[in-house]
């Protein structure tokens, strides 16, 4: 394999390390090839991120998993200790999209939202709400 890089206008000396190899440049407008360097394989497990806002994983297929865990579709309801309150659920068979929130003190539900007037035991969702 091989890389180019090309340089150009640079007033101070480049180092730049590709798979451990180290290749200085020195300052001026100049073309570099390195041959038979490889790059170190990488997997979704390998690549290290930071987590952020609710997500704690520390890896990119941690992080997948963790946000497919939050959404569900089926034509069953969600249950079980997959569950967490914000999770959204979107019914297959009578498609219908709910949010999992906190109905009263302590007690749990999968809620429908709705687009307009709400009616029932919906909520609305509106430009307001966003």
């Amino acid at each position: 394999m091989s890389i180019t890089v090309e340089v150009t206008n640079t007033t101070n000396p480049i180092t730049v390390e590709v798979a451990g190899t180290t290749v200085s440049v020195p300052a001026a407008t100049k073309t570099v090839t390195v041959n038979n360097s490889a790059l170190a394989a990488q997997t979704a497990e390998t690549m290290q991120i930071t987590p952020s806002g609710s997500l704690t994983a520390t890896n990119v297929q941690a992080a997948i998993d963790e946000l497919a865990g939050n959404d569900f579709r089926s034509t069953d309801q969600p249950s079980g200790s997959q569950v967490a309150e914000g999770d959204t659920w979107y019914d297959t068979d009578d498609d219908q999209f709910y949010i999992y929130r906190e109905t009263s003190n302590g007690v749990f539900q999968w809620v429908p939202i709705m687009v307009g007037s709400a009616g029932g035991d919906s909520d609305t969702m509106d430009a307001g709400s966003f």
